[in-house]
C-alpha cells in the first residue's frame, strides 16, 4: 500500500512540474548603449606667483587632473589680461617639448593627443612663468586663464 502511494505521489509531481513547464515563456530582448566621448578637468581656484621685481622671472607650476575615455588634447588661453591696469611682464607656459610661449591671442595647445585616462584620471604638470618689466607698474594683478580638454582628432 505504501508503495502504491509512493508512485502515485511521484506521478503527481511529474505531471505538475510538466504541466507548469509548459505553461512558462522566456524570450531574449537587446540591450543596446551607446557609450559618447566624456571629458573632466579640475584644479585649483587659483595659482599665487612670488613677487617678481623688474628684470627678473617668477615661475611656479600648475598642476590638474584630467578625465577623459578618448585621446585628448588641452589647450589653454588667457581669458582677461591686466595690461589695462599696468602690466606689461611676460606671462609664459612651458609647452609638452619643454619649449617656452608666450601669452598671446588665443590658445596654445599644451599636450596632444594624449591616451584615455581611466576612472583615475591623470595628473598633468603645468609650469608657468613671468618676466617683469619696467614698464610694470607696482601692485597686485590678477589674470584669468581658461583649460580646455577636446578629444584628440
Amino acid at each position: 500500500m505504501v508503495k502504491r502511494w509512493h508512485w502515485l505521489l511521484l506521478g503527481s509531481l511529474v505531471v505538475i512540474l510538466l504541466s507548469t513547464g509548459l505553461t512558462l515563456a522566456s524570450g531574449l530582448i537587446t540591450f543596446q548603449l551607446e557609450v559618447i566621448p566624456g571629458f573632466t578637468i579640475s584644479g585649483p581656484e587659483q595659482l599665487v606667483f612670488p613677487p617678481v621685481a623688474p628684470g627678473q622671472i617668477s615661475q611656479q607650476e600648475l598642476t590638474i587632473r584630467v578625465w577623459s575615455n578618448v585621446r585628448w588634447n588641452l589647450s589653454v588661453r588667457v581669458v582677461g589680461e591686466g595690461v589695462e591696469e599696468g602690466l606689461y611682464g611676460t606671462l609664459e607656459v612651458e609647452g609638452e617639448n619643454g619649449d617656452w610661449y608666450e601669452f598671446g591671442v588665443g590658445s596654445r595647445t599644451l599636450r596632444s593627443s594624449q591616451p584615455p585616462t581611466g576612472e583615475s584620471g591623470r595628473e598633468v604638470n603645468i609650469p608657468f612663468r613671468f618676466r617683469g618689466s619696467y614698464s610694470d607698474v607696482p601692485g597686485n594683478y590678477s589674470l584669468q586663464v581658461e583649460f580646455t580638454v577636446v578629444p584628440s582628432l
